[in-house]
């Protein structure tokens, strides 16, 4: 049985297979496997410039959204912040670990193009920085608190592939930057986050030949 959660969303993720598909062999997420991953040099790093101004709750009938202003540089093109949200468990998985808890920072170019930066969590020292985005979800309120320093790393290593939107339509054409270094919330976030999301993962999809660039700063 289902437990019970806060909100309520237009998709079940027990029944994925019945979600609106839009897309053919570059879906995500993946499972990176480290031993197979491409170096390529002539790739840049990530810088972000993110406003530590108040962010918008939204609600889109399939996640928990926080709205912000900023900016990134993704392999030397400036795309501009959308919007944050989490996955409980973490989509990605990394050589076949899955972890808790997986946050993506929404991206997008004036042209459409879509980056996501995708961070992992795994329990351990509670994080500030995701009390405040948990408060925002719980009271769905318009407007608050929001930083990303313990919510993103520092050291912003990389895997990058082209996959999709991990939310019907499962748009493909998405530039994906997982970082490589996991962060930590407390078990007692985690437990939280499910109470008022519920579970929300999508399963990993194939490879299907696809390469996945590796950038370590």
């Amino acid at each position: 049985m289902k437990a019970e959660v806060k909100t309520k969303f237009l998709i079940d993720y027990c029944h994925q297979h019945e979600w609106g598909f839009q897309g053919g062999q570059l879906q995500s997420p993946i499972d990176i496997q480290t031993n197979q991953t491409q170096m390529e040099r002539t790739r840049t790093g990530i810088q972000l410039n993110l406003s530590t101004t108040p962010a918008t709750f939204f609600n889109n009938g399939q996640n928990l959204q926080l709205l912000g202003s900023g900016q990134a540089c993704l392999n030397r093109r400036v795309i501009d912040f959308v919007q944050v949200h989490f996955h409980a468990d973490g989509e990605h998985m990394i050589d076949g670990e899955q972890f808790p808890l997986e946050g993506h920072f929404l991206f997008q170019s004036p042209n459409g193009q879509t980056g996501v930066i995708g961070v992992l969590y795994r329990a351990g020292k509670h994080n500030l920085d995701f009390d405040h985005i948990l408060n925002q979800y719980e009271t769905e309120k318009g407007e608050g608190t929001f930083s990303v320093e313990s919510l993103i790393p520092e050291n912003k290593s990389y895997y990058h592939y082209i996959g999709s939107l991990t939310t019907p339509p499962l748009t493909e054409g998405i530039e994906w930057y997982v970082l490589q270094n996991v962060l930590e919330v407390s078990a007692e976030q985690l437990d939280r986050f499910i109470s008022i999301h519920g579970k929300n993962s999508r399963s990993c999809q194939s490879l299907n030949d696809r390469k996945v660039i590796e950038f370590g700063e």
